[in-house]
């Protein structure tokens, strides 16, 4: 009977922690941003995680870009670009003048015990239009997952929370953008 009981709390607990995953993305929008403007290019900044795994940091980023890009045709955005420069090395009086997306990624944790882990993450990202000093949006998402050790690895438990988050990150952008 003890046994049964243990049992059930931690799939409870399990669930309550899976349920815990799906929080849904904190958006606040600022202005008049118009989603039915035509758009030659929409900039993407590389998200500042310093204080994330670059195993991590790195390969949202890299889906974050990818989706935004398979998911451009619903927008009126005709390209997706990269700046590749430092931002430091980016002149001021041109960002500006742009419509460009930022942010960061930061409080990733990794809590392991003998048999399971359970991961933390929270990223937010802003959505600039030209002229402006301010974000025309900014979208907080705090994710969380769970796993055991015998049915998934620590490597692709840190996949799938990345692909969380970035398809996070990029369906709120498209949302914004389209019209």
């Amino acid at each position: 009977m003890r046994q049964l009981l243990r049992t059930t709390a931690v799939v409870l607990l399990s669930a309550l922690l899976m349920t815990a995953c799906a929080a849904a993305p904190k958006i606040r929008n600022y202005g008049d941003f118009d989603p039915r403007m035509e758009r030659e290019a929409l900039y993407v900044i590389p998200f500042d995680a310093t204080l994330v795994p670059p195993d991590f940091g790195e390969p949202v980023f890299n889906e974050f870009v990818d989706r935004l890009n398979a998911m451009r045709k619903k927008t009126k955005v005709a390209k997706f670009v990269i700046l590749k420069e430092d931002l430091k090395e980016v002149e001021p009086a041109w960002l500006i003048k742009q419509t460009y997306i930022s942010g960061d990624i930061w409080g990733y944790v990794e809590d392991s015990g003998c048999c399971s882990t359970e991961m933390k993450v929270k990223s937010r990202i802003y959505l600039y239009e030209p002229g402006k000093h301010e974000p025309s949006m900014d979208v907080f998402i705090p994710l969380e997952d769970f796993f055991e050790h015998d049915r998934i690895s620590v490597l692709a438990a840190k996949t799938r929370l990345g692909k969380k988050l970035a398809n996070a990150l990029a369906d709120s952008i498209i949302k914004k953008l389209t019209p």
